[in-house]
């Protein structure tokens, strides 16, 4: 009798788990159909959770979470899922899946890598290779964009920064000696863009050079005895 009466109490047991479960998948379906998607995961979630260990809801519980824009969750359920698949198309739609989650997270880099891994498997899907396209372009605007954002925030502490402007000025005391290719003064250097006054003009050089050797041709042509000299030596230049 007792052992009767045991039977009977785990028949109703099992009976009732079952039925739950059962009452949960509905539930989530109806509540999918008419886009309550967040009521519809938690329904796909209690049913799975009761369900026999052959019943897989994954891919409806992600699908759901997908719909309600709750992507990591999304993504996370794609990726527990795809471990028990041996098919390559199925593979496919998982990791085209798990790409398409990782976009709706700005996780571009992480996208390209699921497609990728999606075409491996299935080489033909030509919405795949569209979505892969897609997001290594939103990849490549991502990082211009970073870099761009770096730059003006580099830019912007280096005017508020007090110490990089000394910094700067240090930098422009030291180059004050500094001189360009044609060996004069840099404008803006020095004292107030003058000229340094140890420093004489290139045409009193020249014209000092041509004196001296003036000088020299007449103490050369006394020491001579010659006469007159009809030729002035040149400097270089015409005065």
């Amino acid at each position: 009798m007792k052992v009767l009466l045991l039977i009977a109490t785990l028949f109703s047991l099992t009976f009732s788990y079952g039925q739950q479960w059962r009452d949960s998948l509905q539930a989530a379906r109806t509540a999918y159909e008419n886009e309550e998607y967040t009521d519809a995961l938690k329904y796909y979630q209690s049913a799975q959770k009761n369900a026999p260990e052959n019943i897989d809801l994954s891919d409806e519980m992600a699908q759901s979470a997908y719909k309600a824009r709750d992507f990591k969750k999304a993504e996370e359920i794609y990726k527990q899922s795809g471990a028990a698949k041996k098919d390559k198309i199925e593979k496919a739609n998982n990791y085209h899946n798990i790409g398409n989650a990782r976009m709706k997270s700005k996780d571009y880099s992480g996208a390209v890598e699921s497609y990728k891994e999606a075409l491996r498997n299935n080489p033909n899907d030509d919405q795949t290779r569209y979505n892969l396209s897609e997001a290594i372009r939103q990849l490549k605007q991502k990082q211009q964009q970073q870099q761009k954002d770096n730059k003006d925030n580099q830019d912007k502490k280096d005017k508020q920064d007090p110490k990089n402007n000394n910094d700067n000025q240090g930098d422009k005391k030291e180059g004050d000696n500094q001189q360009d290719q044609d060996g004069k003064p840099k404008s803006g250097d020095g004292d107030g863009g003058q000229e340094n006054k140890s420093q004489l003009p290139n045409k009193t050089v020249d014209r000092m050079l041509d004196k001296l050797m003036k000088q020299e041709a007449e103490t050369k042509r006394k020491a001579s005895g010659t006469k007159g000299g009809s030729a002035t030596p040149k400097s270089g230049k015409d005065w």
